[in-house]
């Protein structure tokens, strides 16, 4: 095969180049001790959390609706300019409903490119590009983030040891260089007869998510990613604790990351051999068993961390593949908000509880607590049988 043959195409590689720009990374390491210095209890941490949440749960459907009707391009534009300008303002502030107004701005920028980006991703690779594998394209987008980010989290962590502010500063530098390129990408128009109206959102998502088997299956992908997110916001607090210093915690992370982007390039040879539902049994189960493991052998907490991240990393492009198979083009980033605001609803009561739980006893045995949910969870899903409503890939698109 030729060298030509093997690059992406010209809107792939942007895709690519954009996504190298969507990083936390540089903020990422020190997120939680920024957060612990402006005098916030773990409690206070996660309602935060909750708040992001409750904005992601009210903006998903209208902003959803939005990117349908002026172009999926146009909304990741506009969603990018807010998120760079929330961590900004993150940077600046300093009390508890200041930053829950940033959390909101930030939720409403994440919300118009939420489904937005999967619908442009899915229909330019449909439509222009010949190339139907979204997992793949999607996956090594997802790898390429993460590999950023493990510089960025270096970089971010000696910042961080400089001045807690300054990784949201250059974070939000770093997305205005994203917002450019996202003006750059070519647009992927949605056709008048295929675009839905005011009134048609309700009962599209009743009949496409509510009325599927899509249900079960976004119940369960949102309470695996709502106990892994409630988990990964004690990996600071609990690497501090075990010794290591606050300006290492971006090479820390840089190590999570790296071996988290080799598990999202890897997510359709995945899919390949576990299959599915293979993998949305195993995962959960997994990291629930290093979770409970860590309160027994702290030093358990840094495997189990490197696995939330490779698990996120796998699960987006899977469950986003498999969904999108499932719907069609009219109301996609429609739909495809929908079910982003159905994970926000699961994700938002792991967050508000793990707090908690940590300021009660500790932030490992919150960890533990949640670990143990996750694995009789998980038990309960495999005995009844295959319940998450996978089909097999001849059968998607079906619908």
């Amino acid at each position: 095969m030729s060298l030509a043959a093997r690059l992406p195409s010209r809107p792939v590689a942007k895709y690519y180049c954009y996504m190298a720009t969507n990083t936390m990374g540089l903020a990422l390491p020190i997120w939680v001790v920024f957060l612990r210095a402006q005098g916030l209890s773990y409690t206070e941490i996660m309602v935060l959390d909750a708040v992001w949440w409750l904005g992601l749960t009210a903006g998903e459907i209208p902003t959803g609706f939005v990117g349908d009707r002026i172009g999926w391009r146009n909304s990741l534009v506009v969603g990018n300019a807010l998120r760079a300008a929330a961590v900004v303002a993150m940077g600046l502030s300093s009390t508890f409903p200041v930053l829950a107004a940033v959390y909101l701005l930030w939720a409403v920028g994440t919300t118009l490119q939420s489904g937005s980006t999967d619908a442009w991703l899915y229909e330019l690779l449909e439509r222009r590009v010949g190339e139907t594998d979204f997992e793949r394209i999607r996956g090594r987008g997802e790898s390429v983030t993460l590999a950023v980010g493990a510089a960025a989290a270096v970089a971010g962590g000696y910042l961080g040891g400089q001045n807690l502010r300054w990784p949201f500063f250059a974070s939000g530098a770093l997305w205005l260089v994203g917002t450019i390129v996202l003006a750059t990408l070519p647009s992927v128009a949605v056709e008048a007869d295929e675009r839905v109206t005011a009134a048609d959102v309700l009962p599209l998502l009743r009949e496409r998510i509510l009325g599927s088997d899509l249900r079960r299956f976004v119940l369960w992908v949102g309470v695996l990613l709502g106990v892994a997110q409630a988990v990964s916001r004690f990996t600071q607090p609990v690497s501090v604790d075990l010794g290591v210093p606050v300006a290492s915690l971006g090479w820390l992370y840089a190590g999570f990351t790296l071996l988290a982007a080799l598990a999202s390039a890897r997510s359709a040879w995945i899919r390949d051999r576990a299959g599915l539902e293979g993998w949305f049994l195993l995962a959960p189960a997994v990291l629930g068993t290093l979770f409970v493991g860590a309160w027994v052998v702290p030093l358990v907490a840094f495997p189990g961390f490197v696995a939330i991240r490779a698990a996120r990393a796998v699960t987006r492009p899977l469950a986003n593949g498999y969904v999108n198979d499932r719907v069609a083009t009219a109301g996609r980033a429609t739909v495809l908000s929908g079910v982003s605001m159905a994970y926000s609803l699961v994700k938002l009561p792991f967050s508000v509880v793990g707090g908690a739980l940590a300021d009660l006893g500790s932030p490992l045995a919150a960890m533990a607590l949640l670990g143990g949910f996750l694995l009789a969870a998980t038990a309960a899903v495999h005995r009844g049988g295959s319940p998450l409503g996978l089909a097999s890939r001849s059968d998607v698109g079906a619908d």
